[in-house]
């Protein structure tokens, strides 16, 4: 089915189509989208250097935190001179005194 606004044209068979010219076909290329690594690159460009250190710091610190949670066992052994707590509450308790 044809398009309701489709208009054929008669083109003579021996007649070339004129070939497009660099200027006419560059025009009718989709416009090229950047890589995100350089729109990264870019917009890391506009920060301060003091900004960028204090992001690599606090990045380098949730790195470091992340991994001595992960190797690190918190949980040490009683002293043996202590006797072990009790498990608290998550309620509020009226004070005995």
């Amino acid at each position: 089915m044809r398009h309701p606004l489709h208009v054929a044209l008669s083109v003579p068979v021996g007649v070339p189509a004129p070939a497009p010219t660099p200027a006419t076909a560059a025009r009718h290329r989709k416009p090229r989208r950047p890589s995100p690594v350089r729109s990264a690159l870019a917009a890391l460009a506009l920060v301060p250097p003091a900004g960028r250190l204090a992001a690599g710091l606090g990045a380098a610190s949730v790195l470091a935190a992340t991994v001595l949670t992960a190797v690190v066992d918190p949980a040490a052994p009683v002293a043996p001179d202590r006797v072990p707590a009790r498990q608290s509450s998550t309620f509020a308790q009226v004070s005995g005194n």
